[in-house]
């Protein structure tokens, strides 16, 4: 859950959370979140301090206070650059504090941390780029179109018919914005049609050999494509 009383940074953060695919419900007002956690209790709240009536700090005052909500994690996500705050809301439990504008890299990070048991630290975008696997774009003998459907700064998801053998290391060529990146990247599991968390036949490749400037262009086209048409939120 989003709370946030200003609707600029309501609608952006809101875009991002959903871009990297997050459920994500939108309020703007901390009596509008509680009475939709009486119903349900979201698996995180990330909320502003500024609010309409009850500010952000008495949510979490609450939050914590209430043994039904007390095991919620909850994110400070604000414009309010006051130390004492921070500090303060941190000893109330929050998982994170972060000042406005934060980039999508530092939400994803402090959402996994605050989440999951396992937190991964980069982000995994959801796209459609074609790739070169093994310097060919040929499998098995036969003309076969392989995409990157799935993309991090450290390896990719290739959708294929063919998957290569486990544990091969191959060179990759994906072109994104019209340049191309090279690589070369370890196959570390294979997934046939309708089977793997990507429901799609491929395998996942991890990055044994990259250029860090091939890394950061990678970085970039990801933080560009969660970016993409939105605003600046409020400093």
């Amino acid at each position: 859950m989003l709370v946030d009383g200003y609707v600029k940074d309501l609608f952006s953060t809101g875009l991002i959370l959903q871009r990297l695919e997050y459920d994500v419900h939108i309020v703007n007002s901390a009596e509008d979140a509680e009475a939709i956690m009486e119903a349900m209790v979201p698996e995180l709240l990330i909320t502003e301090l500024s609010l309409p009536r009850a500010s952000g700090l008495e949510l979490l005052m609450r939050i914590k206070k209430s043994p039904r909500t007390k095991g919620l994690p909850v994110i400070i996500h604000t414009a309010t650059d006051d130390k004492k705050k921070e500090e303060y809301c941190l000893s109330m439990g929050c998982a994170a504090y972060l000042k406005k504008p934060v980039d999508p890299e530092t939400l994803f990070r402090a959402i996994q941390h605050a989440t999951e048991s396992k937190p991964r630290n980069n982000i995994r975008l959801r796209t459609l780029l074609p790739v070169m696997v093994g310097g060919q774009s040929f499998a098995s003998g036969h003309m076969s179109t392989e995409y990157v459907s799935d993309l991090s700064e450290n390896g990719i998801y290739v959708r294929t018919m063919s998957p290569r053998p486990l544990k091969s290391v191959l060179p990759v060529t994906i072109i994104i914005a019209n340049k191309p990146i090279k690589a070369r990247a370890i196959v570390v599991y294979s997934c046939a049609m309708g089977v793997g968390e990507f429901r799609e036949p491929g395998m996942g490749m991890k990055f044994h050999e990259i250029s860090e400037a091939d890394r950061e262009l990678i970085r970039n086209f990801i933080k560009g494509q969660l970016l993409k048409d939105i605003t600046a939120p409020s400093a």
